[in-house]
């Protein structure tokens, strides 16, 4: 009777530890994939093959690279402009919200609230800053 007892106690341990197992390694595959498949998702939409692969994949001429590579360069420039036009109208949003918020605080909170704005500001700054370092470090 007492090793009936063991037999189940021991195989009812195996058995958790191997549904906790396989458990574990079905929720981080779901997990992983699903981090994966969004990552893709997302690059795919925004990825444009470059010059290069072009080149090799339509067989370009250098007449074509050329007009291809002005086309590119004309491009960025409206993309410049576009983000220049974008950041203008988000830093006049912010100033408006910013006066929209100060004229509902009294004279001591508007003082407050300019130091946790600049509070705020400087931690953005560090964290883009080491943010582009790691991006470097990782190429």
């Amino acid at each position: 009777m007492k090793n009936y007892n063991k037999f189940w106690i021991v195989f009812s341990l195996i058995a958790v530890f191997a549904a906790g197992f396989i458990g574990g390694v079905l929720f981080e595959k779901q997990l992983i994939d699903k981090k994966v498949e969004k990552r893709t998702k997302r690059r795919s939409s925004v990825r444009f093959p470059s010059l290069e692969i072009m080149a090799k994949e339509l067989s370009l001429t250098p007449e074509q690279e050329e007009q291809i590579r002005e086309i590119f360069k004309n491009n960025e420039e409206r993309f410049k402009k576009l983000r220049k036009n974008i950041n203008e109208r988000l830093s006049d949003m912010r100033s408006q919200l910013k006066n929209e918020i100060k004229n509902v605080l009294a004279d001591e909170q508007v003082v407050k609230f300019e130091a946790l704005i600049q509070k705020y500001i400087s931690q953005r700054k560090k964290h883009s800053r080491n943010h582009r370092k790691d991006r470097r470090e990782k190429k």
